[in-house]
This record gives structure tokens, C-alpha cells and sequence, in this order.
């Protein structure tokens, strides 16, 4: 298939959003080691990114660039970078494309050394998420005794995992779509997958071609495994709001940006409970320090930002007795990070 026309416009705008992406990881994780090559888009499908040392060129497939999400993109263009570093600063000019200091440049950057993408869940972890995935089927029982009991046993599992298996490797994924402005339910819900769902989570900017800039948008951080769970919550949560917002009956965008921001909050209410249980029982989640490691090197230095939630009308109150009702259970059929499954979804 021949790759999309798009007009020239919109390919330069891309390309200046790539050199823009080049400089800002050059300058930020590699301590401006690089000196800036030439850029250029092709029309291969089999090679999503190439490195050329003789012309000092770093190309991009236009597959990838107009057809996957932006994240993905700028994946492939520090898988190049990696190379660029490995030929021109480490000299490694005789070693094998992928040789031992490509090797070491991905690792100290937290790049993707393989051409398939980022890591997989292990195959403990596809087993827990497989139980885990039952339990959850089973927390949508009408029985809300059940259920919850169900959903409790999830939550423990998941927290006797995290603290019971050293993390082998990390992975990332992006979540929903670049916005212009973050509302406070999604900051809300990020603060939940962190809190909750052990993975750690940062605001990262996308290029938007629609608006030609930088828009936020969220990534969380975390074993595979865990990834793969945080990226479902995510979205369940979203559709559980969307359903329940419906069933209110609805109304004007910022009531229901309230009745979500106060849903998020009273679901947050139900976890900090539950986390409670299992701290009297002797299972506390402090954190893996090896997340916030892989998280420097892949973005460098890093910055925390603190909101405030406001509360106090009647949607927010109303959205809040309703999260501390819903119970985690069975996967929604498609989310806002296109997830059809809590297993095997690919950054």
C-alpha cells in the first residue's frame, strides 16, 4: 500500500515537530552529546526508522508518523538517536548495528533496544493478570457482597505480587489523547494509578498537527505487567463515569467534568480504605525506587506539580457517593487508549 498523501504542509509540519523532539531529547537526557543531523521522511512500511552515519540522516517512516500515535513516533526517533550516540560519541563505528555500546546507550537512556517494541509482560505476569482478569469478572456480580469480595482479593493479589517479585524490567505507555487543557478528574485518575495501581505517572507533551504545538498528555511508568494494568483501570474508570454519567441524566460540560472529578475522588476514597485493611494486616506498598530511576532516564530531570481539588457542589457530591459505590470488575470493550483487554495490549 503506498504510503498516505498528505499536503506539504503538513509534512513540514511534522518534520519541524521531529527536529523539535530531537533537540529537546538531545538536550535534556543526552546532555547535548549529539550534534543535529539531517531529517527526512520515507515511504518504506517494513523499516519504521533508520540511522544513516555516511549522509547523517535519521529517517522516519510516514506509516509511522501519520498513522501511530506520536508517543510511538518519538519511541523510533530515540532508537535512532541511540544509534546516532553509539557512532558519533562512542566512536563505536565497527561494532554490529545493535552491538554492545548501542546496547549500553539504550540502557542508560531507557531506550527500546528492540526493533518489536517496548517489553512484554513476563509470563508471571500474564498468569497474575489472568486471575486477576477472573476476579474481576467475578466482581460484576449482582451479589455486591460478592463482588466486592471479588475486587478485594484482586486488590491483594496485585499488592502480594508488587511486593513479592523483584521488578525484572520496566515499560511505559501513554494514555488518552493530547489536551489542551488537562482537566481535574484525569489528574485525579492519574493520582489513582499511582497511588493504587503501582506504576509511577508524569505529564508528558505530544505534537498535535491540529494545533501545530506540544500538548500534555499522560504516560505511566512500571513493569510491563503492571502497565498493562494501570492502562485498564484507566480506561474502565473513564467508561465506568461516562455510564453512570448518563444514568444521572446528564447535563452541560462542566457539570459533568465535576460529577467525574467528584467519581474519581469517592473511588479514591473506597481504595485509601482498602489499602487501610491491608496495612493492618502487615502488606504496605512503599514504592519501587527503580520506577522513578527508569523515569529520570528516559526524560530526565523531572518536576512535581501539585493541584488542588476543588470540591463542594452538588454534581462533585454526587459523582463522589457514586464512586465510593462502583466496585473494579470486567474490562469495558474499547477505551480511550483503544484497550480491548486487560492482557496483552501493546504500547
Amino acid at each position: 500500500m503506498p504510503a498516505p498523501a498528505f499536503p506539504l504542509h503538513l509534512e513540514g509540519r511534522y518534520l519541524r515537530a521531529v527536529a523539535a523532539e530531537w533537540h529537546r531529547v538531545n538536550n535534556l537526557q543526552m546532555h547535548g552529546a549529539l550534534k543535529p543531523p539531517a531529517f527526512e521522511f520515507t515511504d518504506s512500511e517494513k523499516k519504521l526508522g533508520t540511522w544513516n552515519l555516511g549522509t547523517r540522516t535519521i529517517s522516519l517512516s510516514r506509516h509511522l508518523v501519520y498513522r501511530e500515535r506520536w508517543g510511538i513516533t518519538v519511541e523510533v526517533l530515540r532508537h535512532e538517536m541511540a544509534h546516532q550516540y553509539a557512532h558519533e560519541v562512542l566512536k563505536a563505528i565497527d561494532e554490529a548495528a545493535h552491538g554492545p555500546a548501542f546496547r549500553n546507550v539504550c540502557a542508560r537512556f531507557a531506550i527500546d533496544d528492540a526493533a518489536k517494541g517496548m517489553p512484554e509482560a513476563s509470563d508471571a505476569d500474564n498468569r497474575l493478570n489472568r486471575r486477576i482478569e477472573k476476579l474481576l469478572a467475578l466482581a460484576g456480580s449482582d451479589n455486591r457482597n460478592e463482588a466486592e469480595a471479588a475486587a478485594a482479593e484482586a486488590r491483594r493479589l496485585m499488592l502480594v505480587h508488587n511486593l513479592a517479585t523483584p521488578p525484572s524490567n520496566y515499560s511505559f505507555r501513554q494514555l488518552g489523547q493530547p489536551v489542551a487543557r488537562v482537566p481535574q478528574y484525569w489528574r485525579q485518575l492519574a493520582t489513582i494509578l499511582a497511588k493504587h495501581f503501582f506504576v509511577e505517572v508524569i505529564w508528558v507533551y505530544n505534537y498535535s498537527v491540529k494545533h501545530d504545538k506540544p500538548l500534555p498528555v499522560l504516560e505511566v511508568c512500571g513493569t510491563p505487567g503492571n502497565v498493562d494494568m494501570a492502562a485498564w483501570v484507566h480506561d474502565w474508570l473513564l467508561d465506568t463515569a461516562a455510564r453512570l454519567w448518563r444514568e444521572s441524566g446528564g447535563g452541560n460540560a462542566t457539570q459533568k467534568a465535576r460529577f467525574y472529578a467528584g467519581l474519581m475522588r469517592g473511588f479514591m476514597d473506597r481504595l485509601d480504605e482498602s489499602a487501610r485493611k491491608s496495612a493492618e494486616t502487615g502488606l504496605v506498598w512503599k514504592g519501587d525506587p527503580g520506577v522513578m530511576q527508569y523515569l529520570g532516564r528516559r526524560h530526565g530531570s523531572l518536576r512535581t506539580v501539585r493541584y488542588t481539588v476543588r470540591a463542594g457542589d452538588s454534581h462533585f457530591d454526587e459523582g463522589r457517593a457514586r464512586g465510593r459505590e462502583i466496585v473494579l470488575n470486567k474490562p469495558v470493550s474499547e477505551g480511550p487508549s483503544g484497550a480491548t483487554r486487560l492482557i496483552g495490549k501493546k504500547a
